[in-house]
């Protein structure tokens, strides 16, 4: 018998994922990080050489490489075929670590994971909360918490899989209304059920 619940948090882009993640871990309960994993991953040798192969300006140097995520980041969200070529070769690692690390623990484990639909990875959980906002909102998160113009933060935004196209009747949709008080109270809610 599985003796943990592995439960998704997804959204796009300025959604309020990083917020809801922090909500569940200040209330005690095991948290993973999708992005986290992948600075981690960033950090090996081996995802070094992936990404040299992949992105060769983006990555410098010959026995001790240095990955520069802006150019990566730079590049893939203005051309899909290398945005594809990454995820392909990234995904599978995160979502190895994720399962890795989950399976040390015990209980509901709540994953943020940007590309869930992206990958086709929402089977991989036992549940999936989507943290949903309006657009301009989003727009303006982002712009507040990085250096990205509208521009880029478009284009991250149409990268992303588009939640209004899905059929979202069995995950649990929550609105972010810009009131984090608002976010953490539905969240924490929604999770007494589970």
């Amino acid at each position: 018998m599985k003796s943990n619940k592995l439960i998704a948090i997804t959204g796009g882009i300025g959604s309020g994922k990083s917020l809801a993640l922090e909500a569940l871990k200040n209330a005690g309960y095991f948290t993973l990080s999708c992005d986290q994993i992948v600075k981690d991953l960033y950090k090996t040798h081996a995802v070094k050489k992936i990404l040299k192969d992949i992105f060769p300006t983006a990555v410098s140097g010959e026995k001790r490489l240095t990955v520069s995520t802006k150019k990566i980041a730079d590049i893939t969200f203005f051309d899909k075929d290398k945005h594809s070529e990454l995820t392909s070769a990234i995904t599978p690692l995160v979502l190895d670590e994720v399962l890795k690390r989950a399976n040390r623990k015990k209980g509901l484990i709540f994953v943020e994971v940007p590309l869930l639909f992206e990958c086709g990875y929402q089977d991989k959980f036992d549940g999936v909360i989507i943290i949903k906002r309006e657009l301009n909102a989003r727009i303006e998160s982002v712009k507040k918490r990085s250096n990205l113009t509208k521009e880029q933060i478009l284009a991250r935004i149409n990268a992303q899989v588009d939640y209004s196209s899905l059929d979202l009747t069995n995950y649990k949709v929550i609105t972010n209304n810009g009131d984090k008080i608002d976010l953490k109270n539905s969240i924490l809610e929604y999770v007494k059920s589970l």
